[in-house]
């Protein structure tokens, strides 16, 4: 029977396609033209052996060319039907079948500047550019040649190599053929052309490539160290796994623009430029980020890359291993960090700042098409996940955990694997770890528990509450602290139950619940004794400190401590804070919790005496991270004429050496809407500091909507509400949120309801995380009421909205609609 032919790649389609196709391969050559007005062409070669009559979909959006299709030799005549092209089946064979394909490709994926371009196909994109089996689970051979402008570098997920040149006469072409790839899915599939820059370097024996367009010698310079923390990524996981590199070469390509922080195509892996190039002096904080970036992205060469997911509903699955196995990399690579600490600020403030809200969901979520699954990232998959794999590896011990993992690996090498897979295996290890019961909470129920520990009766009593009213318990440890006059003593809790009791012989001044941070959960104070200490939060060692500012900061967002004393709390300790890492976040914190500080005086009063304190004690921090941080955070938002007058002349100076001519950028942004009689001078000046082609190109786009003209500033979002004008999506984003500045109110309050209808083309239009940045951009600098009844009307005007992208919503809307 004959699957429905419907747009996208349905669950049902795949099922069957898994179940009747097998052993395929590609052999694709694409022909570049230089112009951007002209399509790309390309032949596109399919064999494969199936095992069924039925018709055949092939999936596909771009444009065939009708008259040069052949099936197993023969021409036939073939259209595209709702993006699939439909084989009939008395035209294949059971067994060996081979089509042969010819047309041009749609630019959405191609994401083609004038003189350069890069594939990216996650999760189901390859169908535009090239027809194909669109899933993970078909995993193939892919061979490669391409055809491009003379003097173009290309980067591809096998060795390569240049053939002669084309005999075009209209311009001259390079010709470049690729060796076959191991098997891998079509959203791996990946290559970058253009004008770039190449570096090559050996570690360890084996070579590393790299494709770039930056131009400045200093950021340049760190490729050497980028080498070296590839390689050093590269050997833990060869050990850790004890499964050598599986792929044929490592190469990189350094992209301007690029919509992810990198993305990884195992041979081809892409990076956003200033992910990886640091500016001078880089902060701890910095440093430790692209550490974990690299190791990330190489992690996934086992980890998604050699062992795929079955179905994208387990798409999480290879961004936890990949983050897991980041956070051990950098434990060994920068020992003096307290890593610990770095979890928590890494993880748990992520994880929980959507588990808070009503936009979360599941760890693992159901997935009928393949066109929905952008959907499903965010920060549960990247952030949540990785706090419950730590937990379910203390549940089964690291060595048992590992063995689990390395047994995993070598069983679906090049293959695909489910999640309950990987739990069967990590089951037959350590049987009475109780893995499937803990999977069932953690993985596959949303949400996170509210937890209240109190003295009462000679006991410390936790209680956990499924704020969903579902009765669910987390099953966790964590330690509560018991403050006495002199001392503190450290309890262990053991949570499998809906609450626990422990004996305690003396009874504590107060107690600090979490307090080694371990546990997950919003932890509320039970009374007044239990908000207060929390005053004196900094007075403890570093890991404790950090997860009491945590405890502070969600009993703040819980009305339990209110927008005064959350203020003067935090900022008491963060004067003398000395940890890079929990000053960041402080500043984030405070930063938050300056908009609603207490009720004396106006609001724009009480926001500017907080820049004012922020500023005095914060540009002065003997930390220089603390410096940097405030003038990129401030120097972006401050609305206080007098500090606005400070940054201003840092800006014009350049006075600061310690931030990057994009921090600068980003300054002149906010001093441009601030200072509108200057607007146009000041955006003249910053122009004139680029450095390369790249930067002016961004700039030149995203800096028109300083504009003081309102009409213009509604033209120009009008203008984003064309696809077309979201080609280049980070700038779309910085785009939308200038014209979304909090100073903007109560003007672009009209924004609101159009940008919110947008919302369903930019998810069909864009990348994986463009619509969580384009609902950021829109919503964050909004905070009067008049913005939030609009966003409450529209929400009550969409009642069977989808479930995901209105769970995208709720959570960017959080602290407008709390």
């Amino acid at each position: 029977m004959n699957v429905k032919v419907e747009k996208g790649v349905s669950k049902e389609l795949a099922t069957v396609r898994a179940r009747e196709i097998n052993n395929i391969s590609y052999r694709i050559s694409f022909e570049i033209p230089l112009r951007l007005t002209q399509d790309i062409i390309f032949i596109d070669t399919i064999r494969f052996n199936r095992n069924s009559t039925t018709d055949l979909q092939l999936d596909f959006q771009g444009t065939l060319q009708t008259d040069a299709s052949r099936i197993n030799g023969e021409l036939r005549p073939l259209q595209v039907i709702d993006e699939h092209i439909i084989i009939p089946g008395k035209w294949l064979h059971k067994g060996y079948n081979e089509i042969v394909l010819a047309g041009t490709s749609e630019n959405k994926s191609l994401n083609r500047s004038a003189d350069y371009l890069y594939t990216l196909f996650v999760p189901d994109h390859a169908r535009s550019v090239f027809p194909c089996f669109d899933q993970p689970d078909l995993k193939a051979h892919f061979s490669l040649t391409l055809t491009v402008p003379e003097g173009w570098k290309v980067l591809s997920n096998a060795p390569g190599k240049r053939l002669n040149k084309s005999a075009n006469i209209v311009y001259k072409n390079d010709i470049y053929t690729f060796s076959q790839t191991e098997k891998i899915p079509t959203y791996l599939f990946s290559f970058t052309a253009g004008k770039f820059r190449t570096r090559k370097a050996m570690r360890d024996g084996r070579e590393l490539e790299a494709l770039y367009r930056e131009t400045d010698p200093q950021k340049t310079a760190q490729l050497d160290k980028i080498f070296d923390e590839i390689a050093f990524s590269l050997r833990w996981l060869e050990r850790y796994t004890n499964i050598p590199y599986p792929f044929k070469k490592y190469g990189f390509a350094i992209l301007p623009g690029y919509q992810f922080g990198g993305m990884e195509h195992p041979g081809a892996i892409q990076y956003r430029d200033r992910t990886l190039f640091l500016g001078p002096n880089p902060t701890p904080d910095e440093e430790l980020k692209r550490l974990e970036l690299i190791a990330h992205e190489t992690a996934h060469m086992w980890f998604g890359d050699l062992v795929t997911m079955r179905w994208f509903d387990d798409v999480w699955t290879k961004e936890v291993f990949a983050n897991l196995m980041a956070s051990k990399i950098a434990r060994e690579q920068f020992p003096e960090i307290n890593h610990d600490l770095n979890f928590l600020k890494s993880y748990q403030t992520r994880a929980i700042s959507t588990d808070r809200t009503e936009g979360t969901h599941p760890i693992q979520q159901s997935l009928a098409n393949l066109n929905r699954a952008g959907l499903l990232y965010g920060n549960i998959i990247y952030h949540k996940a990785p706090v419950m794999m730590l937990k379910l590896e203390q549940r089964m011990g690291e060595s048992a955990f590992r063995k689990g993992l390395q047994c995993y690996l070598k069983r679906f090498s090049y293959g695909n694997a489910t999640w309950d897979s990987l739990i069967q295996i990590l089951d037959s290890v350590k049987p009475e770890a109780a893995l499937p019961a803990f999977s069932e909470i953690w993985v596959k129920q949303k949400g996170m528990p509210t937890i209240v520990c109190q003295y009462t009766n000679g006991k410390i009593r936790m209680t956990q509450t499924d704020p969903f009213g579902r009765g669910l318990v987390w099953p966790q440890q964590f330690v509560v602290g018991a403050v006495y006059r002199d001392s503190l003593c450290r309890i262990p809790q053991n949570v499998e139950a809906g609450h626990c009791e422990t004996l305690l012989s003396n009874e504590p001044l107060t107690l600090f619940s979490n307090y080694d941070g371990s546990g997950y959960g919003r932890f509320l104070t039970a009374d007044q004794s239990q908000t207060e200490a929390l005053a004196a939060w900094f007075t403890q060692p570093e890991t404790s400190r950090f997860a009491l500012m945590m405890t502070l900061y969600e009993n703040y967002l819980a009305r339990n401590i209110n927008s005064k004393h959350a203020f003067q709390y935090l900022f008491r300790g963060f004067l003398d804070e000395r940890n890079d890492l929990i000053a960041s976040t402080c500043i984030d914190y405070l930063r938050r919790i300056s908009v609603e500080m207490p009720s004396y005086g106006t609001p724009d009063n009480r926001r500017m005496d907080a820049e004012r304190n922020l500023w005095t004690y914060g540009y002065h921090h003997k930390l220089p991270s603390v410096r940097k941080k405030i003038l990129q955070v401030l120097g972006t938002s401050a609305v206080a004429p007098d500090i606005i007058s400070k940054i201003y002349e840092i800006w014009k100076t350049q006075a600061d050496s310690s931030i990057t001519v994009n921090d600068y950028t980003h300054i002149a942004y906010h001093l441009a809407i601030m200072l509108p009689t200057q607007w146009q001078e000041i955006l003249d000046v910053q122009r004139t500091r680029l450095k390369n082609t790249d930067q002016t190109r961004e700039f030149d786009f995203v800096s028109r909507a300083c504009t003081p003209d309102t009409l213009v500033q509604r033209q120009l979002f009008d203008s984003l509400l064309q696809r077309e004008n979201r080609s280049v999506e980070p700038w779309a984003q910085s785009m939308l949120a200038l014209l979304n500045a909090s100073t903007r109110e109560p003007h672009s309050n009209r924004y609101l309801w159009p940008g919110l209808d947008a919302l369903q083309d930019v998810q069909k239009t864009g990348d994986i995380f463009f619509p969580g940045y384009w609902l950021s951009a829109l919503l964050a600098g909004h905070k009067s009421i008049e913005a939030k009844q609009i966003v409450q009307q529209w929400i009550a005007a969409h009642p069977h909205y989808p479930v995901s992208l209105m769970n995208k919503l709720k959570e960017n809307a959080y602290y407008l609609l709390r």
